[in-house]
């Protein structure tokens, strides 16, 4: 049985600061406030400088935000802000200290103030272990961090698998399997289903839009699969993370430009839901994935999803139920995904197969996975 914990800090992006990671540690926050414990998030005065962040801005607007104190603490990329965040942590006593963990940048801040917990339990949630992008010396970090950590929650086999690979047994027997629950945060409308079955045929591209995240791959395989399905729309919704040009003028050299909506910038929470309700399905084209928090938010509406058999996006497709898995890289299989999908009119079939799916990745579940012994 696990002991009792009854204040719980959480270490790591919180609001203002916008992105993924923010709203799965608020999901999470939220879950324990309603068990009753007490939440408190120590998060960055300031995150990333401007050079390592070139997209529009780093803070939002979050609205319908949980009564949760928000402590802005340390810098990670300055050292000597590191001792406040352990004294302002070690001030408020917490039972356990969850550190979300997701880039290597965070590492030596993470672990320098982690190992100075002594008293109190430390518990990584390691959204990744291998990284989309090259980081010089990332496993060193990541090691140091790991060490410093009582438990390790992963959240797909696939990270599991390379904690494994890449780490001594001392760090990878922390190592626990958890899931990236479905996202019940943003308004859905009770016809959303048919919302979406009524409007043009519409696939879209959700999220902050990075290379490895293969949006050229779609984009060639929209031209193709409109040779099928010349009524076939795309809508892309999020912000590139760099410069859009290159995705402009792809989108004109293959002649899609009265095919493909482009909104190249951050999708707020108040938008989540009208986007979404004008698909019939979301592509993830990845060329290499942990697990996705994009699949979690297409659930939320029912929307079923095509997406890369890479990583760990299997884990969480069950495919011909509520969704398409295709080979990474591989726009002649996308297309023909995308084909399949709309000519045999799958969205009712699958998207009435969601809500019984969504059932098996709670929230409350994950928070008692997470506070386990």
């Amino acid at each position: 049985m696990a002991e009792i914990q009854r204040k719980i800090a959480l270490l790591g992006p919180a609001p203002p600061f916008r992105g993924g990671i923010t709203q799965f540690a608020l999901m999470l926050a939220k879950e324990w406030l309603r068990q009753g414990k007490e939440v408190r998030m120590f998060t960055f005065e300031r995150q990333y400088p401007k050079l390592l962040f070139p997209g529009g801005g780093q803070t939002t607007e979050f609205s319908d935000l949980p009564d949760i104190a928000v402590e802005r603490v340390f810098t990670p990329y300055q050292p000597g802000s590191w001792k406040n965040a352990v004294k302002r942590i070690q001030a408020w006593q917490p039972d356990a200290v969850i550190a979300s963990y997701f880039l290597p940048w965070f590492a030596p801040s993470y672990a320098w103030i982690c190992r100075r917990l002594q008293d109190t339990r430390v518990i990584c949630l390691a959204h990744n272990v291998d990284f989309h992008e090259k980081w010089p010396g990332a496993d060193i970090l990541s090691r140091r961090l790991f060490r410093s950590c009582d438990k390790i929650v992963v959240l797909s086999e696939a990270c599991l698998r390379d904690l494994k690979r890449k780490f001594p047994e001392s760090i990878s027997t922390k190592g626990v399997l958890g899931f990236h629950p479905i996202y019940d945060c943003y308004a859905r409308t009770e016809d959303a289903s048919a919302t979406a079955e009524s409007n043009t045929l519409t696939a879209m591209f959700f999220g902050l839009i990075k290379p490895y995240k293969g949006l050229d791959i779609l984009l060639k395989a929209v031209k193709q699969a409109r040779l099928r399905i010349p009524e076939l729309k795309l809508l892309i919704a999020g912000e590139v993370y760099g410069n859009e040009e290159m995705y402009q003028k792809q989108i004109s050299s293959l002649g899609l430009e009265d095919a493909v909506e482009t909104h190249f910038r951050y999708i707020t929470d108040t938008e989540v839901s009208g986007f979404f309700q004008r698909c019939q399905v979301c592509v993830l084209p990845y060329k290499s994935a942990t697990q996705s928090g994009v699949i979690a938010t297409a659930y939320s509406f029912d929307v079923p999803v095509i997406a890369s058999n890479v990583g760990g996006l299997s884990e969480y497709i069950s495919e011909n139920e509520t969704g398409l898995l295709v080979a990474p890289n591989d726009p002649e299989a996308l297309a023909a995904a995308l084909i399949r999908y709309y000519e045999h009119g799958l969205f009712g079939k699958f998207s009435a197969r969601i809500p019984t799916y969504r059932k098996r990745f709670s929230w409350a579940k994950l928070a008692e996975l997470m506070l386990d012994n």
